[in-house]
């Protein structure tokens, strides 16, 4: 019981956005480059709660690190807004 409550609590808002997904930007995947995330990320206005949120955590500083490798999923403004509660 548990187990599936936690399953929908988790899955439910990614199925409920999945059809509202959009493209960020036009630009092509680069991968040698001397920006970092943290550059991408304030260049990108439509994930600037998401950068709020990193740098108020101390993930700016790992996103700042040009020999970091890391993948970053970052949810877009407008879901971010949708939550129930913000983080």
């Amino acid at each position: 019981m548990l187990r599936s409550r936690l399953a929908a609590f988790l899955l439910f808002p990614l199925l409920s956005s999945a059809l509202e997904q959009t493209v960020m930007s036009k630009a092509q995947p680069v991968s040698h480059t001397t920006q970092t995330l943290a550059d991408l990320l304030t260049i990108e206005p439509s994930a600037s709660i998401f950068y709020d949120y990193a740098r108020g955590v101390h993930l700016g500083n790992k996103l700042n690190d040009k020999s970091s490798m890391i993948t970053v999923l970052v949810p877009m403004n407008k879901a971010v807004m949708k939550l129930a509660r913000k983080p």
